[in-house]
């Protein structure tokens, strides 16, 4: 019987995570690469998840709000790595154009890769912190969730913002 409860425990939020992304990331995608400013960008965040939420059977349970927002958070780590690359290769860019003259001040690749690695701690930290708040207590999952998907989003903009703002 343990067995059994364990399985559907697992077999719960696997499904409606993969069922989320398939169902609702468009949502998300679309409202990401037709906004053209930070906040019009900021106003994407949450949007995926709550019609995952609203739309889904037991959408509104702890599994189901945990479910909804990892989904979002593995669709904003997507756009967090095209943004990564992207912002990357204009830094190598810059930096290559700036050696010829100041070499000293080439150095953007390197320090944007220092921030993203300090970042990712701040944020892995940062979110195990919402998640030990809670205690034993089931919201803890949903707390966790919520911190990843919106640290994730907000760092995604910001390195758009960055590049763009130089470009």
């Amino acid at each position: 019987m343990r067995a059994f409860v364990l399985i559907l425990m697992l077999a719960g939020p696997v499904s409606a995570t993969e069922h989320g992304v398939a169902d609702y990331g468009h949502i998300l995608n679309d409202c990401y690469v037709s906004a053209t400013e930070a906040e019009a960008r900021t106003a994407c965040l949450g949007m995926m998840s709550t019609a995952c939420m609203d739309s889904q059977d037991g959408g509104h349970t702890t599994l189901g709000m945990t479910s909804c927002l990892s989904a979002e958070a593995a669709v904003w780590d997507g756009h967090l790595n095209a943004e990564y690359r992207a912002t990357r290769d204009w830094a190598r860019a810059a930096d290559e154009d700036e050696a010829t003259h100041f070499p000293e001040f080439a150095v953007r690749a390197e320090k944007l890769l220092e921030a993203q690695r300090a970042w990712i701690a701040f944020r892995d930290a940062e979110c195990a912190l919402d998640y030990a708040e809670w205690g034993s207590g089931s919201m803890r999952n949903i707390a966790y969730a919520d911190c990843m998907m919106q640290m994730t989003a907000e760092r995604t903009i910001e390195l758009r913002r960055m590049r763009e703002m130089f470009q």
